[in-house]
């Protein structure tokens, strides 16, 4: 196997953490991974400055080009803040009308706007904003007291169910309890999207 030079090597690490923050910014914005290919082009020896092409398989009425230059400033911030790298331009390319394919969340893009156009925003007195939107926790319904006690009592009586139904070993002594964690560390980098 051939040996490769320390700055070819590095080239390749910052184009493969290039290739996260655009994988992640499109589905931040809503594009499902389906719906677009994308290119990324280093242009200086050290591979700190790239140029991103993406060939997008949406239409505009479902992806309006205002949510690409926010989905573009979201891959520059991101290259610049996490890797120290600049991304001169994104370049969009839509495929012709019998090649497109999938959809978009647009709800994605509009919700981050708002929610950064509000954060940003100084809101009144109470923390309302007038127009605004009502926000997911105030259309959700409040746990009762007598509802939340009559699940605890009912977790409760099924809890001694659950222990005598434990599962038995083949020598009859109870098998111990499987474990309960998550170890993301442990995924292998396929799980992450890399092939």
């Amino acid at each position: 196997m051939p040996l490769i030079s320390p700055r070819r090597g590095r080239r390749i690490l910052r184009r493969e953490q290039l290739f996260s923050v655009v994988r992640e910014s499109l589905i931040r914005g809503g594009v499902l991974s389906t719906s677009y290919e994308f290119k990324v082009l280093t242009l200086d020896a050290s591979g700190d400055s790239f140029l991103v092409l993406v060939d997008l398989a949406l239409p505009a009425h479902v992806m309006p080009d205002e949510y690409l230059l926010e989905i573009e400033s979201w891959v520059q911030e991101s290259a610049r803040l996490r890797h120290d790298m600049e991304v001169r331009s994104v370049y969009w390319r839509r495929q012709a009308v019998s090649d497109q394919r999938g959809m978009a969340l647009k709800a994605a893009v509009a919700a981050q706007t708002r929610a950064k156009v509000a954060s940003q925003s100084a809101g009144s007195a109470d923390g309302t904003t007038s127009g605004a939107e009502p926000s997911p926790r105030s259309r959700l319904q409040a746990v009762a007291a007598d509802e939340l006690e009559a699940f605890r009592r009912a977790l409760k009586r099924a809890a001694p169910v659950a222990a005598s139904r434990a599962a038995l070993s083949e020598t009859g002594e109870p098998l111990p309890a499987p474990e309960s964690h998550s170890d993301f560390a442990a995924l292998s980098a396929t799980q992450y999207g890399k092939l």
